[in-house]
């Protein structure tokens, strides 16, 4: 008779656990629900004019409902090249496309990514410019994204450049170096010259563009003409290092290396991409 009633209270227990009421307007515990999150990123920051720009474009969606892609012409997307807010190029134009409607759906969790190449007029002055991408569906999500890149004189032939990070993960509190190499494969040496003693600069940024660290800040160069000159068949270059504060929030960032020197045209500036997580070493 004791083992039945402890039975019946354990199955009385169960019932009401299972019909306690939850409000509708509760959201599921640890989700978070966002709207879509696109990037666009080139190859490499910098471009000779005429040379092909290569592309990613990702589109990922944090919602709670399939996220519906209707495109009323074979037209997906479209690039838009601008220098000082006016266009200056376009990747649609003196195209022609299908008049046929298409749907795509991303469902939730999913990325959808997009790859491409364009190579933009060999007239283009050198200088800053902004990449847009513009999806060219119908929905009202946000779904655009930009990217700054430069345009920069063509580069010698015979010249290489390599930039890397000794890591691609780094722990907070721990060392970051980088190193920028120049190779010099053509038939004479390679002289380098800077307006002052300063011959690089770097910075580290957050996704969103934030500048984390600047090398050059707060340090004072010498207003004197330097040179640095490569043999034929030599290499050189340039190797720096950033302590990472142990408080820095983890996240991904961008490094954007530039030597100082017009005659590397088009590879004077370098990028790369790194990760720096949580949990410091100990002190």
């Amino acid at each position: 008779m004791k083992r039945l009633l402890i039975v019946l209270m354990v199955l009385a227990l169960a019932v009401s656990v299972s019909v306690h009421p939850v409000e509708a307007a509760d959201p599921p515990v640890g989700i978070r629900y966002a709207p879509p999150t696109v990037t666009l990123t080139t190859g490499k920051p910098s471009y000779a004019p005429g040379e092909a720009v290569d592309w990613r474009y990702t589109l990922y969606n944090g919602g709670d409902h399939p996220l519906e892609l209707t495109f009323t012409s074979a037209q997906i997307y479209d690039l838009i090249l601008r220098q000082n807010g006016k266009v200056v190029a376009r990747w649609s134009a003196g195209k022609m496309f299908a008049d046929v409607m298409s749907t795509r759906t991303i469902m939730m969790g999913e990325t959808m990514e997009l790859t491409g190449s364009w190579k933009v007029t060999a007239d283009l002055a050198p200088g800053s410019y902004e990449l847009e991408f513009v999806l060219t569906s119908t929905t009202t999500e946000p779904t655009g994204a930009k990217v700054d890149l430069t345009i920069g004189t063509a580069t010698p032939e015979g010249i290489s450049a390599r930039f890397t990070t000794d890591k691609l993960i780094y722990r907070v509190g721990t060392r970051l170096t980088v190193k920028y190499t120049i190779t010099n494969l053509s038939d004479r040496p390679l002289v380098l010259d800077f307006p002052t003693a300063q011959q690089f600069d770097w910075t580290i940024t957050d996704i969103t563009g934030n500048i984390i660290y600047h090398w050059s800040k707060g340090r004072a160069f010498a207003q004197v003409i330097t040179h640095l000159t490569i043999p034929v068949g030599a290499s050189d270059g340039f190797e720096s290092s950033w302590d990472i504060p142990r408080d820095l929030a983890p996240s991904g960032f961008y490094i954007h290396f530039t030597v100082l020197a017009d005659a590397l045209g088009a590879l004077k500036t370098q990028r790369a991409a790194v990760l720096m997580g949580s949990t410091p070493p100990p002190l």
